[in-house]
């Protein structure tokens, strides 16, 4: 098993009654969340059609200071 991340946009995504700054434990299980679609194309509210990139690629992407977070996930080789 090997470790890729999942891209979570947050200026894409809806927070509820929380704002994208407000890191408490109940704002990501209210979230409407929109993750980046696989090769940086796009986006997508499912996250099983998201994309799964490397810590290598997340090097490559852009934006600034607090504009995605990432979503760790095992995946197969």
């Amino acid at each position: 098993m090997i470790r890729k991340y999942r891209i979570i946009c947050f200026k894409r995504s809806s927070w509820g009654t929380y704002g994208a700054d407000d890191y408490i434990s109940d704002w990501y299980d209210g979230a409407d969340l929109v993750y980046w679609a696989p090769h940086r194309a796009g986006y997508t509210r499912d996250k099983f059609e998201a994309g799964l990139y490397t810590l290598t690629e997340l090097d490559q992407c852009a934006g600034s200071h607090g504009d995605w977070l990432i979503e760790p996930v095992w995946c197969k080789e």
